[in-house]
């Protein structure tokens, strides 16, 4: 997985707003003395041994300057609430965010990734020539307003929150951000199925069915990730991914046997679904470094 920079809450200031630019360059610049560290934040070195001092002993900041990624995360607990329910008293929490603001986030990307689900099913009925309730281009405006919501509560939630939560807000953005590329692509595949007066038979429309259904059992796994805290499912997906580049591979040796036109059609539609099954599984990787603040081995896809 690529590295993602973390961003600093919205609104705030003074010398949680530092603290949080002081982690974002070690993040970014890995540099090798305070004083190079001092001159990247824009701070004097005796501000910067302070605010040191403080991210040191939570066990944030490594020494050498390095940022301690499973420290940072476990000091996100109370914010992000990822691992149980949050409490129903409506108090504040010593950070400053609201009690079950996490809950509240996860309930709504609960509610985006059925509809993208929705999407991705209606997408393999149309390849199939199965009848199908909702295309995925009716759901997409529904899609589009639940990615909205999610999108406007985390920005409230960063709002609310002392640092590190926008760490944590960063990570849950981009999650709903990977479910609702899975849509578009969903709306990609239902468009080149019903532009193409073509079909895929045979041992090819086979292996094709093979994929679809091993991206939707990737999905399950994320789910399971992400609003079960079952991590040990990880590696059931990391399996699953496999079986699905075995797959590919010998559909891309089948398909070169047709003619142009067919293979143009099964290599976009094949593309399309495979970069649905990737913003799973990075959406996966990063459920599971917000439940337990350490990063997965990045799968192949």
């Amino acid at each position: 997985m690529f590295h993602r920079n973390w961003q600093r809450p919205l609104g705030t200031g003074g010398r949680d707003a530092t603290r949080a630019q002081v982690v974002e360059a070690i993040d970014r610049t890995t540099p090798e003395t305070k004083e190079e560290l001092a001159r990247a934040v824009g701070i004097s070195s005796q501000y910067l041994s302070e605010l040191l001092q403080d991210l040191k002993s939570e066990g944030v900041v490594k020494k050498g300057y390095v940022v301690d990624n499973a420290a940072l995360y476990d000091s996100s607990r109370d914010i992000s609430e990822l691992s149980g329910d949050a409490p129903d008293s409506g108090e504040t929490t010593p950070n400053g965010g609201a009690d079950g603001r996490g809950t509240e986030v996860l309930k709504l990307l609960d509610r985006l990734e059925s509809v993208t689900t929705r999407q991705y099913d209606a997408a393999r009925a149309a390849f199939l020539g199965d009848d199908v309730e909702n295309s995925a281009e009716t759901l997409e405006s529904l899609t589009n307003e639940r990615y909205s919501a999610v999108l406007t509560e985390l920005k409230s939630y960063t709002l609310t929150t002392d640092w590190p939560g926008n760490r944590v807000a960063a990570d849950l953005s981009t999650i709903a951000t990977n479910l609702e590329i899975v849509g578009d692509r969903a709306c990609f595949i239902a468009d080149v199925v019903d532009r193409e007066d073509t079909a895929a038979s045979g041992v090819v429309g086979e292996r094709m069915t093979d994929i679809f259904e091993s991206g939707a059992r990737i999905n399950d796994y994320f789910t399971s990730i992400l609003f079960d805290c079952e991590l040990e499912v990880h590696e059931q997906l990391r399996e699953e991914e496999e079986v699905v580049h075995r797959d590919l591979n010998e559909l891309f040796e089948l398909v070169t046997a047709y003619d142009p036109g067919m293979y143009g059609y099964l290599v976009t539609i094949t593309r399309a679904v495979e970069r649905s099954i990737y913003y799973w599984v990075d959406a996966a990787e990063l459920a599971v470094q917000l439940h337990a603040g350490v990063r997965p081995d990045h799968t192949t896809i």
